[in-house]
């Protein structure tokens, strides 16, 4: 993330550039003008393009386009710049070979520039809309496969072991009370994929809207709420709540949807008899870390990577739709979801930026560094 607000930076740096650098040199040539006409066509027209550029700069930075697409406007209006003042320069090299030089030709190249950074402005905004709408289908559509593949996986396996557990309570006078207990098991599970699926298009559906899906979070908060409920559902397991008393962040509502998966996943697959799961609130840097710790086997490196890519195949998928929840809900935060290895076992993190009020969050350097306690 830093390096993405980096780039943003950069990218609205030079667009601000690509209009201060004509502005600049057309108000201090505008003192050497004089008549109505070369005022308004040499100076006032080129220093109004140049300032619509600059001022673009500020709605470019609030809308959807930044960070991801900032350099691809900035580039269209430099292109814009170029394009119409290399056009103007060989009309005024034309010119001077077959006569008089035009008065202050230097003028009207950069007057030309400053015209063509607006078109390219205004192409580079097209242009860059039409490719986040395009990358947000080609999401959607990823996250739409892997919802199909999920659904169709899972429940047609968990309905055939349903059909078969029914089949052995209406054969077996004995063992009813297994296959009982298997049945409600299996339905469980549907019922659980059933909810994931009903988050996951509520986060899809959010996607690419104008309106901000947005909201303030108390970290602090929410972790207890959750650790409450599940150290109520989960008697042999221990939890440890953060030290920290208020943290708050802007992420997606389904943040505290987010937060119990993470920490019901490090319970219930810990083969341990006492699972043992450290739920932390930390300041990384200018992030608040929100991390999970536990002592379980962790989840293997190719789920990891399956996450990372986006999308599922055939040979390289997930277990279900509580991991692709998290990553997409990250997502939508405009978050990043972190997976570390440790000695004890795993540590998973969601870095949340911007904060908007923290008090009593210890200070740490990595999510991994004094896994032990807060």
């Amino acid at each position: 993330m830093p390096m993405t607000r980096l780039r943003n930076a950069g990218g609205l740096g030079l667009l601000a550039a690509v209009g201060l650098a004509p502005l600049g040199y057309h108000l201090t040539s505008l003192s050497t003008m004089s008549g109505p006409t070369a005022v308004v066509t040499g100076a006032l027209v080129p220093v109004a393009c140049s300032a619509l550029v600059v001022a673009a700069t500020v709605p470019v930075a609030r809308s959807p386009l930044s960070p991801a697409y900032t350099l691809r406007v900035t580039g269209w209006s430099a292109l814009g710049a170029l394009t119409l003042g290399a056009v103007m320069l060989l009309f005024v090299t034309y010119e001077m070979s077959q006569g008089p030089p035009p008065e202050r030709p230097f003028v009207v190249i950069v007057g030309a520039a400053s015209v063509g950074s607006v078109f390219g402005l205004a192409f580079g905004l097209t242009d860059a809309r039409q490719q986040h709408t395009q990358d947000q289908l080609e999401r959607s559509n990823d996250q739409l496969t892997v919802l199909n593949r999920v659904l169709r996986h899972n429940i047609r396996n968990a309905m055939t072991v349903v059909s078969g557990r029914v089949e052995l309570l209406n054969e077996r006078a004995d063992g009813g009370d297994e296959s009982a207990a298997v049945v409600e098991e299996n339905v469980d599970r549907l019922l659980t994929v059933s909810e994931h699926a009903r988050h996951i298009g509520a986060v899809i559906g959010s996607d690419g809207a104008d309106e901000d899906v947005e909201t303030v979070v108390d970290l602090v908060e929410v972790v207890d709420s959750v650790i409450e409920r599940l150290q109520a559902e989960h008697p042999d397991a221990e939890f440890d709540a953060p030290a920290a008393e208020s943290c708050r962040v802007r992420a997606h509502p389904l943040t505290e949807v987010v937060t119990s998966e993470m920490i019901e996943n490090a319970v219930v697959h810990n083969d341990g008899d006492a699972p043992q799961v450290t739920v932390s609130v930390w300041r990384v840097g200018n992030h608040a870390a929100l991390r999970v710790a536990d002592d379980g086997p962790g989840l293997p490196k190719e789920t990891v990577e399956t996450l990372r890519r986006g999308y599922e195949t055939s040979m390289r998928h997930t277990d279900g739709l509580g991991l692709w929840l998290i990553q997409w809900v990250v997502d939508q935060s405009g978050a990043d979801l972190v997976f570390e290895p440790t000695a004890e076992g795993q540590v998973v993190a969601i870095l949340f930026d911007p904060i908007k009020e923290m008090k009593g969050v210890p200070v740490r350097e990595g999510i991994v560094e004094n896994d032990d306690g807060d």
